[in-house]
């Protein structure tokens, strides 16, 4: 009797807990806040704070809560891990939230992106869709990165996708790139192998390309045996190369006498004189 009389009373139990969960009005869900703690290999510490509300508090299955709990806050093909639950938080590992990422001044983080639209979703798709209204979008939600810096959103219903950069202090200095102050002249003549001459300083012979010329104007001088030299002022730019091409002309040599011919010509002169007077005496 006494055996009967207990599983009596369970069965009563049972029967009164189903009639509260098809009568009663329904019961929520809310959650209050999410900070999620980025580690530096991409993996998350997520610590979720909710409130459970009227029969809902101490009714449901801690099981039912993890499950769902687990459905609506997985971001990759690893599901999430539960590390902790009670009745108002829970503290889940997010695996691969972050992917890395690295970059010339340090490594990139770009976490993935939260529906938590899909967490409501799920939880109505549940045994428990009939008696439970669920707000799955916290309140406040706070991205941390392992240098920090983090993000604050309020009354979000998806968490984009972030993207920070952590700056490695050695790659970020070799990164630093050189003020570029000085140019280059590539020259070329005809003919070739003219000197060059930058600011009176020979620098070598053409064709060439001379670097690490200062920016500014530089004065060029190319000159070449039995050729007329070529002077020009060259206008040189920071990181430009500037090109000049020059033509010397061969040098004509000058017309000499050859010798007697000036002494030729004066008796050739004489000549013609005394040709003329003796013709005026004749006549």
């Amino acid at each position: 009797m006494i055996g009967f009389a207990s599983r009596t009373r369970t069965l009563l139990v049972l029967m009164a807990g189903i009639a509260v969960l098809l009568f009663c009005p329904a019961s929520a869900f809310t959650a209050n806040s999410l900070d999620i703690t980025v580690d530096e290999t991409g993996d998350a510490i997520a610590v979720f704070r909710f409130t459970l509300e009227g029969f809902l508090e101490n009714a449901i299955p801690q099981s039912i809560l993890e499950e769902e709990l687990l459905k609506g806050l997985g971001t990759s093909s690893e599901p999430p891990e539960l590390i902790t639950m009670d009745r108002s938080s829970a503290t889940i590992r997010l695996k691969q939230f972050a992917s890395l990422f690295d970059v010339p001044t340090g490594t990139e983080y770009r976490t993935v992106s939260m529906d938590f639209k899909k967490a409501e979703i799920a939880l109505q798709q549940s045994a428990v869709n009939s008696v439970v209204s669920a707000d799955f979008s916290p309140a406040v939600i706070t991205v941390t990165f392992p240098d920090a810096y983090n993000r604050r959103f309020t009354d979000a219903d998806t968490l984009p996708s972030l993207t920070h950069i952590i700056i490695d202090q050695a790659k970020a200095a070799s990164a630093v790139q050189v003020p570029i102050t000085n140019g280059a002249i590539k020259v070329v003549s005809t003919p070739e192998g003219a000197r060059v001459d930058i600011d009176g300083n020979f620098v070598g012979t053409a064709p060439a390309t001379f670097t690490d010329i200062p920016a500014g104007t530089h004065t060029l001088r190319f000159s070449k045996e039995n050729y007329e030299g070529v002077e020009k002022a060259v206008t040189v730019k920071e990181g430009q190369t500037i090109q000049i091409s020059v033509f010397l002309a061969i040098i004509q040599p000058t017309p000499t006498q050859a010798p007697g011919f000036a002494g030729g010509v004066a008796l050739a002169g004489i000549a013609l004189l005394l040709v003329v007077m003796a013709v005026r005496r004749r006549t």
